[in-house]
């Protein structure tokens, strides 16, 4: 017995630190404010649980869409910033991989601790003008998460000359077209909540929609 212990306490030393840590992300709450101008700006909220020692977190933002549709774009962002729950500034690098931008949001003290995370970016061609309306289509998590988010919410306020205004959400993979999350509008006002985590690889995309005239199309 005495032996076994000995070599397991071995195999605890010998096992790399890296193997032993993980993280959690507890809340995911997106402000969009959709301006009257046609910007859309966006601060999400990210608590995030770390075990182990860590730099900070990646958040992966999709900048190239394709719809059912056809319609194909992408975006462009700018006003990239970060700060903590404080509000001190937080350093953050990007690359383009793929279809979305990789920004890594370095966090101080992230070892076996719970910091929240304030991302902020501003996207200069996030809505889509059609004849009848304007629409925003918005991924507001991003579906390359490699961990489970327990909990999430958005609030997407419109220009207050918004009417008619129409909103889904979908949930799941790339590609899913379940509806899971409660979606209320009041006003030009949407709310988005998931009633459940979402799992590895799982976002959540608001499909909101209202007359025309409350913002103003870019020109040719």
């Amino acid at each position: 017995m005495k032996r076994l212990v000995v070599l397991l306490a071995l195999v605890l030393a010998a096992t790399p630190a890296s193997a032993q840590r993980s993280l959690a992300i507890k809340q995911f709450d997106a402000a969009v404010a959709v301006n009257q101008d046609g910007t859309v700006e966006v601060t999400e909220t990210i608590t995030v649980q770390f075990s182990g020692k860590w730099n900070g977190v990646y958040r992966t933002v999709p900048v190239q869409y394709h719809t059912p549709q056809g319609f194909s774009w992408t975006l462009r962002l700018e006003d990239v910033s970060a700060t903590d729950g404080q509000g001190t500034p937080l350093k953050v690098e990007q690359q383009r991989e793929r279809h979305y931008m990789k920004y890594k949001l370095w966090v101080p003290g992230a070892e076996d601790a719970t910091r929240t995370v304030v991302f902020h970016y501003r996207a200069v061609n996030g809505l889509r003008f059609f004849e009848d309306h304007d629409e925003l289509y918005w991924n507001l998590t991003g579906d390359e998460w490699d961990v489970p988010i327990e909990a999430v919410s958005a609030l997407i306020q419109l220009p207050q000359a918004a009417t008619g205004v129409r909103a889904i959400a979908f949930n799941g993979a790339y590609g899913s077209t379940a509806q899971d999350a409660v979606v209320a509008i009041e006003g030009h006002t949407v709310r988005v909540t998931m009633p459940h985590p979402l799992g590895f690889h799982e976002g959540v995309t608001a499909v909101v929609g209202w007359d025309k005239g409350a913002v103003v199309a870019p020109t040719a």
